[in-house]
């Protein structure tokens, strides 16, 4: 009974710290280490968690072991001297954390649903937060030629993955319990994003209005019709906001005489280009197995005189983790869409999520903003469970 006890109170502890990251994640902003040190917690608890509690298969025991290897041979190999310490967690948080929420899900979902209270109380503070912002001026900036809406958050950059999160949660809440309420409140995560500057959360605060479309349509067969209509309708609804200044932004460049590639991916192209081709040219081994957390800030430090990281999830681990990385990372992302969200579901649903992942990872990256890393197998998980939910609702009536 005692060990019964523990794993539950483990995965229950787990839980309770995952969904407290949207908040966390803007009191960081005010308290420096918060987020680190709830996110070392978290890979000590999961790793706990599966070695004395829950046992392991093989996949998962070489998952874990090739986690805990990378943070060890990143500490050797940048001396614990990090351009910036969240780059040695990012990536075996991602694994571990997919991980488990791979093997967890319906326990995950039980809890959810037992513990509405606390999601409640986590989304009513958040939403608090960010209503009362709306109204404050000094929670708009300008970042690059765009005033941006930064909240209590600080950056654009922060917020707009905090905002996928919350509304990841608000939709599960809704499948759950019907209160309209939460529907209501999806226009503050959708704010967040529209009154931001960073286009790339455009096409996943997109991505995330269809899912919830689809999840609340009872007729599924007519999703390709709606899937349009939304979408222009979003279209209209993004050239009305404040974030089609960004577009102009990047427009007047062009006439200015940049290049139209340079220009749409804000000069990220050029770097790209460059450190693919030093990336390229490096021993074998290095190749397969990476160079540290540390390697791509001063290659692009000593070309371009800012230390960049890569804004390109595929090109980072490239970097840090070699093709090794690179082919684990999308093992497990796959594994997660195909485990979490099903076989069984639209095959439209199923690009719309791919895309989420796939356009944010490429322009923005996925991995490196926690909050999104959080939310996305939320989104997979309230897509498996929708017949279940709406079958449970018909059976509460």
């Amino acid at each position: 009974m005692n060990n019964v006890n523990l794993k539950i109170n483990v995965k229950e502890l787990l839980l309770y710290i995952i969904l407290f990251f949207p908040i966390s994640s803007i009191l960081k902003v005010y308290i420096g280490p918060l987020n680190l040190v709830l996110t070392g917690l978290c890979l000590v608890l999961i790793t706990y968690y599966y070695t004395n509690i829950r046992g392991m298969n093989i996949k998962e025991r070489w998952l874990l072991f090739y986690v805990w290897i990378i943070i060890v041979v990143n500490c050797a190999i940048c001396k614990f001297k990090f351009f910036n310490i969240n780059m040695l967690f990012y990536y075996p948080f991602f694994i571990i954390y997919f991980s488990f929420f791979i093997k967890e899900q319906d326990y995950i979902y039980d809890f959810l649903n037992k513990h509405k209270k606390y999601v409640d109380i986590i989304l009513l503070s958040w939403c608090s937060m960010v209503f009362i912002s709306l109204f404050i001026p000094s929670c708009y900036r300008y970042e690059g030629e765009t005033r941006a809406f930064v909240s209590f958050a600080g950056t654009t950059f922060l917020l707009t993955p905090i905002a996928m999160y919350i509304f990841a949660l608000l939709i599960i809440q809704y499948k759950l319990y019907k209160n309209k309420i939460y529907i209501i409140a999806l226009i503050l995560p959708s704010l967040c994003i529209l009154l931001g500057s960073t286009r790339t959360y455009l096409v996943g605060l997109m991505c995330a209005w269809l899912i919830f479309i689809y999840l609340i349509m009872r007729n599924k067969k007519r999703f390709f019709i709606t899937l349009s209509v939304s979408s222009v309708l979003f279209i209209m609804i993004v050239l009305n906001s404040p974030i089609k200044n960004k577009f102009i932004d990047t427009s007047n460049r062009t006439e200015l005489g940049l290049d139209p590639l340079n220009a749409f991916t804000s000069g990220r192209s050029v770097f790209w280009k460059y450190d693919m081709q030093v990336l390229l040219k490096q021993p074998w081994y290095k190749i397969i197995f990476g160079n540290g957390n540390n390697y791509l800030f001063y290659l692009n430090d000593a070309k371009f005189k800012v230390p960049l990281w890569a804004h390109n999830d595929f090109l980072q681990l490239f970097s840090d983790y070699g093709i090794l990385g690179e082919l684990i990372y999308l093992f497990v992302v796959n594994l997660a869409i195909k485990s979490i969200m099903g076989k069984n579901k639209s095959f439209l649903l199923r690009i719309i999520v791919y895309l989420m992942w796939i356009f944010i990872a490429f322009f923005n990256m996925f991995y490196t903003y926690f909050c999104m890393t959080l939310a996305f197998p939320f989104y997979l998980l309230v897509i498996k469970k929708d017949n279940y939910i709406d079958v449970s609702e018909e059976k509460r009536r």
